[in-house]
């Protein structure tokens, strides 16, 4: 017999929940390494036990939490210097193969990266941190939409996922730091504004050297964080971050 399908009720409870979770451990409001419990779901979401589990195996194969069966629970993945630094090289690894596979003759690509420009925007004059790294993410993925391969597509989504969160939390630290962030927005913004002029003007060799750029950047604002002694951190386990070529 054919396996019964899962009911859109169920399915839609389910989504939501990984949504707000989802949400959630991006912004830091449940930190690194919070244990998840399956009861909380079933009270704060009203989820039934199957869909309260398919929600954090979801988030298991996502790598935003791990499932620890000897310590009885579901924790947040950690986000300590050797996690942050996979998300570097993978976030490097994304953005240096979207510049050469980019389809430049998109013919709504340009128009659509400056709408998605424009609300960015808006929201980083606002620092409003959740919806500034939604609005990137939107942008670099409209990007990747246009090279059709889906399973590049898969594996930028979940990357740029990762780097969400540790863009938020960058984000909060460097928000001890006015002037740094001001400087650190700013450039952001210049390098969207190159990348869409890039796309407008099908302008490949621009687009292989901003977009490497681009994704740099977070990494030397990780490294001018560590450098400053204004800083508090987050409480989370620091290990040396170890790059290819360090």
């Amino acid at each position: 017999m054919g396996r019964t399908p899962a009911s859109p009720k169920k399915v839609s409870q389910t989504g939501a929940a990984v949504e707000k979770i989802r949400s959630r451990i991006i912004d830091l409001t449940i930190p690194p390494g919070s244990r998840i419990d399956e009861p909380l779901l079933l009270k704060e979401f009203q989820l039934g036990r199957t869909p309260a589990r398919e929600a954090i195996n979801q988030l298991a194969a996502e790598g935003f939490v791990n499932i620890v069966p000897n310590r009885g629970g579901t924790f947040v993945r950690k986000l300590d210097l050797a996690e942050i630094g996979e998300i570097v090289v993978a976030h490097q690894l994304v953005e240096n193969n979207l510049a050469q596979l980019c389809r430049l003759d998109d013919e709504t690509l340009a128009d659509d990266l400056e709408r998605i420009q424009t609300l960015y925007r808006v929201e980083v004059g606002n620092r409003r941190y959740l919806n500034i790294t939604a609005l990137n993410e939107q942008f670099h993925m409209r990007m990747n939409q246009s090279i059709g391969n889906s399973f590049f597509h898969g594996f930028a989504q979940s990357t740029h996922r990762h780097v969400r969160r540790l863009l938020v939390y960058l984000y909060t630290l460097e928000s001890a730091l006015p002037e740094q962030q001001d400087e650190q927005f700013e450039l952001n913004l210049r390098q969207h504004d190159r990348i869409i002029e890039a796309v407008r003007d099908k302008d490949r060799e621009t687009l292989t050297e901003v977009l490497p750029e681009h994704a740099g950047a977070t990494q030397d604002r990780l490294v001018r964080l560590l450098q400053s002694n204004t800083v508090t951190p987050f409480p989370v386990k620091l290990r040396p971050l170890v790059l290819p070529g360090d």
